[in-house]
């Protein structure tokens, strides 16, 4: 064992040890952390495509298509059984279910229907199979609203297919992408979201676990509702930390504390509920600052599922644009795409999951962004020349010649040190030019 003496002088300040010795030495005790202590973040760096498809086949196992198929045929031949019967005049968009029906192919519900509703992640399956029990009256629909109403929270995070789309496959690696891409702007400040409709979507009980996995990210997380006291869970938001406000995206007045725009709105399975989408997704927008995201989750596929859920228990023939979406109040992805598009939003990712839902990560682009070719510098030298061009670059005040283009530090090994150097200047004057 070695040992180095330390001499420290407190009324001369000075503290001396081997061949260095500090003068006008300053110290304080740091703080200890109040309540429970985080357990430390475990990290890996992967370099994940922005665009994926038929993610659910590659990251569940094969069995997902076959519940999938299981939980379309069923709903199909419940709702098939419907319109056959005296039932049809208890059935809402009457003519638009039997465009669903008939454009849906039919084939017998599978031999493992009843294995499926023994496993306790097939909530979408016995959910479904609670709705066609029902009594088939005048109440029929309201019966069937309750039943969802009652179901929702477990179906959405607990049912092998919906949940997906929420998990950290497809939602933090969005969320990921936003946060790269807004923390050098709010170093020192809170990343702002904004769940709307919060109540229907509940991305809040993911959102804040998959962001503040990040060390150091400090989060303010609003979710609007219509009716919040009804349809949210206050003990859960209140643990979360999480302010909930009465408002929906029909709204005339401005939400509070939000004058300035939110870094990132999370529209998940609500945009397909409204009169209008691109009035929906126009509103939505207008919430987001400058360079910042949305991210949009929605039905694109075996509407029958979804149709179940929603369009059977409330009326949407009176969808100002009904004519322009897929299936009845449900659009695919390519509707998706261009609606997206018209809202003067950008596709940044798209994460499907092949067999219900598809994941949008879309930013708003400021007016003013630059349109020269960003630079790129080559940061493998070992020689570190290329340190003084990253200086100089990330000193050009804006404004200057060539001061507003991005600047990509490029690496050829994986183990170069770049993230963690990228993670650092980021949070320098100057570097959210960087990627």
């Amino acid at each position: 064992m070695v040992v180095v003496p330390v001499t420290n002088v407190r009324e001369m300040g000075t503290c001396k040890s081997g061949g260095v010795e500090l003068l006008d030495l300053y110290t304080t005790v740091a703080p200890r952390r109040q309540g429970i202590q985080r357990l430390p973040t475990l990290e890996s760096y992967r370099f994940i495509p922005y665009n994926e498809s038929s993610l659910a086949i590659s990251e569940l196992d094969s069995p997902v298509l076959e519940y999938a198929k299981a939980c379309a045929d069923f709903a199909v031949e419940c709702i098939h059984d419907l319109l056959s019967s005296s039932a049809e005049k208890v059935v809402f968009n009457l003519p638009l279910v039997r465009r669903l029906v008939g454009n849906s192919s039919r084939s017998p519900v599978g031999e493992k229907l009843p294995e499926y509703i023994d496993s306790p992640d097939s909530v979408a399956l016995k959910t479904l199979q609670k709705i066609f029990a029902l009594e088939r009256d005048d109440s029929f629909a309201r019966n069937a609203d309750r039943v969802v109403s009652a179901s929702w929270a477990d179906l959405i995070s607990g049912d092998r297919l919906l949940g997906f789309a929420r998990g950290d496959r497809c939602f933090k690696m969005c969320l990921d992408v936003a946060l790269e891409n807004v923390s050098a702007k709010v170093a020192g400040d809170c990343l702002r979201v904004l769940e709307c409709d919060g109540g229907t979507g509940q991305a809040y009980r993911h959102v804040v676990r998959q962001l503040t996995s990040h060390p150091g990210v400090s989060v303010s997380y609003t979710a609007t509702d219509p009716d919040p006291t009804q349809s949210m869970d206050d003990e859960l938001a209140q643990k979360l930390g999480i302010t909930t406000v009465e408002w929906s995206l029909g709204s005339s007045k401005p939400i509070p504390d939000l004058a300035s725009g939110a870094h990132i709105v999370i529209l998940t399975g609500i945009l397909h509920r409204y009169d209008n989408i691109s009035a929906a997704l126009s509103a939505a927008s207008a919430l987001v600052r400058d360079d910042g995201f949305l991210l949009i989750v929605e039905p694109t596929s075996n509407f029958a599922i979804p149709w179940s859920f929603f369009a059977l228990t409330h009326d949407v023939t009176e969808m100002s644009d009904l004519s322009s979406r897929t299936c009845g109040p449900f659009c695919d992805e390519r509707t998706w795409t261009r609606l997206i598009t018209n809202a003067g939003l950008t596709t940044v990712a798209q994460k499907s999951d092949g067999v219900l839902h598809t994941v949008f990560l879309c930013r708003k682009l400021s007016s003013t962004l630059p349109t020269q070719a960003p630079k790129i510098i080559d940061v493998d030298d070992a020689s570190f020349d290329w340190l003084e061009e990253v200086k100089a670059i990330m000193a050009e005040e804006r404004g200057e010649s060539g001061a507003d283009c991005s600047v990509w530090l490029k690496a050829s090994k994986a183990d170069s040190g770049l993230v963690g150097m990228m993670n650092c200047l980021r949070r320098e004057p100057g570097g959210d030019r960087l990627r």
